[in-house]
């Protein structure tokens, strides 16, 4: 006797968590819609992490993908204060059937320019986690800035845990950069492999949302680098400066640990984002 299949199997060790930008859980969850940027040059995904650009010829402003938003460097600095949250997944009408659906594999939908996007600006939803071995109530991120040596690391992604190694990490403390005050050159006596463009720079000194605009010398050997915004103070050798490829979602956390057999987890934005 012949046995036919159909379908998909499922496997019952891994279930699926939900599809990219799903809202989770009963109870509060606040989502605001604003029209994506007509000349965002990409789709909103459903499931990216998003800022609102303010005035662009819409009240209230326009959604943004953070993918997009970054690709301007001098854009990291007001990153955090524009960041609006996580694009939610909405049935949409299909007017024209795509040709190239491929029977269980996922078919990723998004919000393009112009379009009514629906954002999560508190509350829980699902998305797929490219970098990190989660546990609940660990801090997420976003990437602002690729590393080699995460080859999984994409711009806009949702990572967690990053690495802390001056050669190779994401996420990393120094103690020897120095500054006179009013400046935006930051010493490096030391050479560390991982100081990139592009990465935010913390620490006593460092105004908010100050981030390395260049360096001085090889790539990945900087002598010196400049900073987006003067220091406020002299930073002496000591002094704790952190680095970083990531940019951390405000009030944004992994909501249980688990991780499906897709790589999707469920995040939890603790406070509104954005009004």
């Amino acid at each position: 006797m012949t046995v036919l299949s159909f379908g998909q199997t499922i496997n019952v060790l891994g279930p699926n968590l939900g599809f990219p930008g799903t809202v989770s859980r009963q109870g509060e969850r606040v989502i605001t819609a604003r029209q994506v940027l007509l000349a965002a040059p990409h789709n909103i995904n459903f499931g990216d992490p998003v800022v609102c650009v303010p005035d662009q010829g819409t009240i209230g402003g326009s959604y943004e993908s953070v993918l997009d938003y970054v690709a301007t460097i001098a854009n990291l600095a007001s990153l955090s204060k524009l960041f609006a949250g996580s694009a939610v997944r909405e049935v949409k009408t299909q007017l024209l059937y795509p040709n190239n659906v491929v029977p269980g594999v996922q078919q990723l939908g998004y919000y393009s320019p112009g379009q009514l996007a629906e954002v999560l600006q508190r509350g829980s939803m699902t998305v797929l986690l490219s970098v990190g071995a989660p546990s609940t109530e660990d801090q997420v991120y976003t990437r602002i800035a690729l590393n080699a040596n995460v080859a999984a690391g994409l711009i806009g992604d949702y990572e967690t845990n990053p690495a802390s190694s001056t050669a190779t990490g994401d996420l990393f403390t120094v103690n020897t950069p120095t500054a006179t005050v009013n400046s935006t050159t930051l010493t490096l006596p030391t050479a560390y492999a991982g100081i990139q463009v592009g990465m935010l720079v913390s620490g006593p000194g460092i105004a908010p949302n100050t981030y390395v605009a260049a360096g001085t010398g090889t790539a990945g050997a900087y002598t010196a680098v400049t900073l987006s915004n003067a220091t406020q103070q002299a930073i002496a050798a000591g002094v704790p400066i952190t680095f970083s490829n990531l940019f951390a979602l405000p009030g944004c956390v992994i909501r249980t640990g688990d991780v499906d057999s897709n790589s999707m987890v469920e995040i939890t934005y603790k406070n509104r984002v954005a009004a």
